[in-house]
């Protein structure tokens, strides 16, 4: 019973930590009040990529439901972000 619990506090966090990445990196891209934005570079997807997949795949592992599937599409998903060079 008190796997379950930390199953379900672990998933959380980590559920949670998806829209945060997200967040932060849109903050991070709208630049600040001059006509300094920034548009989106590789290193602006290999954040974003990070942030939503290593949560992913850690929320699918702890409930058993990484399958192969999964794990291919989270690993094309990151060899496509760090498989270019600029």
């Amino acid at each position: 019973m008190q796997n379950e619990a930390y199953t379900v506090w672990i998933s959380i966090i980590l559920a949670l930590a998806v829209p945060m990445a997200l967040t932060f990196g849109y903050l991070n891209r709208r630049g600040s009040t001059t006509n300094d934005t920034k548009g989106i570079g590789w290193q602006f997807i290999r954040y974003t990529v990070l942030g939503i997949s290593i949560p992913i795949a850690g929320i699918l592992a702890l409930n058993n439901s990484l399958t192969g599937e999964a794990a291919t599409i989270i690993a094309g998903a990151m060899g496509y972000a760090f498989g270019k060079t600029k």
